[in-house]
């Protein structure tokens, strides 16, 4: 349809401008196809709540609605005050006044009024008592209704207006968008979708969004959305599609009340692949709207809809995140090939150098980490001075800060900030429980994991540092729990199967812990030192304990690594431990401390080193690292 200097396609939904498309929320233009559909007659509030707004749907209906219409009197350039194409009729409705033209070139224009209806004749007398009467009566109904409304107590201005009761969103989990695309090898972009989904949702306050790992679980599931919603302990659910096709994209999504899989909302969005990221702040702000009536328009340093996305390097990070999100030595060297190619062809998209600062600082637990760690942080330092509410960048330097270079102040103000950020973000509340309880500060480490958890608890990796929070707060069975929670949800997670090692270990279950630190170091690669172990272990004569059994073994082999990397120096200790010689354990410990090595902090409150702890060498150890005990 076309009007003044606009087409309108209704099937599409897509409003042009001398051939120029026009950003269009999906409420504005769901008011203009109502209106161009009836072009000059009224076209009554109660009818575009009808068709807008379901009896179902959770929403402030009048301010919505005027919003939407101040939105498309924008978008129309139109003013309300002298209208050239909306006319509003107050407490009425609405009416395109304009002349529309169909596809066929006819137009449409405004029907003939209809005659006013004439007045029955009343007798004076009895029209003042009916009047007398009637005022008072409506004067007592209109006070109790416009309390009822006013105040929607229990739902009942809904009930009152005829409305059924919408079910309450708190919580949403945003399930894997499937790939309808004829290539499989694009599972990586519809992956790559639902996380760029997730963590636009996750922006909006007040609202639980599931972290990717959880929901990543139901990637290709059977089971209902009510077991869903069960299991993540959530109201809502985002189901949809993604189909790529040439340089187009189109997103379908539905929202669904989870526990009575009732349907809330859906809609379809087409865009250029350059309009990748405007579609998916365009998406989550809609789904907001639904859930939250009063959800402002999208803005502030967060938005990136204005960015103008270089596809062939979009394509690159979402590859090379794929592979960094492994968590793996292999799976960040591939990703940082990727991720390298991304920001040399689009030196300003800021997520990606947030993926590299996350891909090095892995490879620094694996390989020296100095020159990994300088490469996380000028990866992060970049990310942020390209978008400073990055919570993973903020993580990332609070993990460095404090868990590397021991500035604890500096690493703490990182985590806050990175919370601030994203209120959601699993990965930061599980790293700042990791921090909080390196400080000695347990009560706040608890309470934070335990919000991780929640947010995301199909994770192995929050399992794991759950199990590690509590072994250090010493409480044993909980950590036990979280560590054979991690290796249930995948069994090839190797922190899981060390988690469970160190559990049994506390616990005093010494064979099975020691089973489980086997399998730790078999997922680490270590296949030859891992049979040389099994042939000591073996042995009759010797401690009843495997570990102390083990212990000569273990020495040559962290020696030997220790020649290689720093990073097996704590390793060493532990045999010399083991072993009953304190002393040359202190010895390493300090040698592990002068080279910064990655993971000094766990000496502070890892129950192995209690033996230590009344050694006034310890402490100077400790304090070296900001740590006094």
């Amino acid at each position: 349809m076309h009007f003044g200097d606009f087409d309108a396609d209704l099937q599409s939904g897509e409003l042009r401008k001398h051939g120029i498309r026009i950003k269009l929320q999906i409420q504005p233009c769901q008011v203009l196809q109502a209106l161009l559909e009836h072009p000059g007659q009224l076209v009554t509030r109660e009818e575009l709540q009808k068709r807008i707004w379901p009896a179902d749907t959770f929403v402030d209906f009048d301010h919505g609605l005027n919003n939407a219409v101040k939105k498309l009197r924008e978008a129309l350039g139109d003013n309300a005050e002298n209208p050239r194409f909306i006319e509003t009729l107050s407490k009425r409705g609405y009416r395109f006044i304009a002349a529309v033209h169909n596809g066929n070139g006819v137009a449409s224009s405004a029907p003939a009024a209809a005659p006013a209806a004439f007045p029955r004749t009343i007798a004076p007398g009895a029209r003042r008592m009916r009047l007398a009467w009637g005022l008072g009566l409506g004067l007592a109904v209109l006070a109790a209704l416009a309390l009822a409304l006013g105040l929607n107590a229990g739902g009942m201005r809904d009930r009152l207006l005829g409305r059924s009761v919408p079910p309450r969103i708190q919580s949403l989990a945003v399930l894997p968008l499937q790939n309808l695309s004829a290539d499989p090898d694009q599972e990586y972009f519809s992956d790559g979708m639902t996380d760029a989904l997730i963590t636009d949702l996750a922006q909006v306050a007040s609202l639980k969004v599931i972290s990717r790992t959880s929901s990543m679980r139901y990637k290709g599931t059977k089971k209902s959305l009510p077991e869903i919603a069960r299991e993540l302990n959530v109201d809502g659910i985002v189901e949809g599609t993604v189909q790529r096709s040439g340089d187009r994209v189109r997103i379908t999504a539905q929202l669904i009340h989870g526990p009575s899989d009732k349907h809330l909302w859906a809609h379809s969005y087409e865009r250029e692949l350059r309009d990748t990221l405007q579609l998916q702040e365009e998406l989550a702000h809609d789904i907001g709207q639904r859930i939250f009536a009063s959800l402002p328009n999208p803005s502030g340093g967060h938005s990136l809809s204005a960015y103008p996305l270089n596809v062939e390097a979009y394509d690159d990070y979402l590859k090379g995140r794929n592979y960094v999100r492994r968590e793996s030595k292999d799976g960040a060297l591939k990703g940082i090939e990727f991720l390298d190619r991304s920001v040399q062809q689009d030196p300003n998209y800021a997520p990606a150098f947030a993926e590299l600062a996350f891909a090095y600082y892995t490879l620094a637990f694996h390989l020296p980490p100095a020159e990994n760690i300088e490469k996380s942080r000028a990866a992060a330092s970049k990310a942020l001075a390209l978008d400073q509410n990055l919570p993973d960048a903020h993580s990332l330097l609070g993990l460095i800060d404090s868990l590397y270079e021991w500035d604890w102040a500096a690493g703490e103000k990182e985590f806050k900030r990175a919370i601030q950020s994203d209120p959601n973000s699993s990965f930061a509340r599980s790293q700042y429980a990791f921090y909080l309880d390196v400080v000695g500060r347990k009560t706040d480490a608890l309470q934070e994991i335990n919000t991780a958890l929640e947010l995301d608890p199909f994770s192995p990796a929050r399992h794991y540092v759950a199990s590690f929070v509590y072994l250090c707060a010493r409480q044993y069975d909980t950590a036990l729990r979280e560590a054979r929670r991690a290796v249930d949800i995948d069994p090839g997670f190797a922190l899981g199967h060390l988690a469970l090692s160190n559990a049994l270990r506390a616990k005093g279950t010494l064979d099975e812990a020691f089973a489980q630190w086997l399998q730790y170091m078999r997922l680490q690669g270590a296949t030859a030192f891992t049979r040389d172990l099994e042939s000591a272990a073996k042995r009759k004569s010797g401690p009843a304990d495997p570990f102390q059994k083990v212990a000569p073994v273990m020495l040559k082999y962290f020696l030997e690594g220790s020649k290689k990397s720093s990073a097996q120096k704590i390793g060493v200790a532990w045999a010399y431990m083991l072993l009953g010689d304190k002393d040359r354990a202190l010895e390493w410990l300090d040698k592990a401390s002068q080279q910064h090595e990655m993971q000094m902090y766990a000496i502070a409150v890892d129950p192995d080193f209690d033996p230590l702890r009344s050694d006034p060498r310890f402490g100077a150890i400790l304090r070296r690292i900001g740590l006094p005990r």
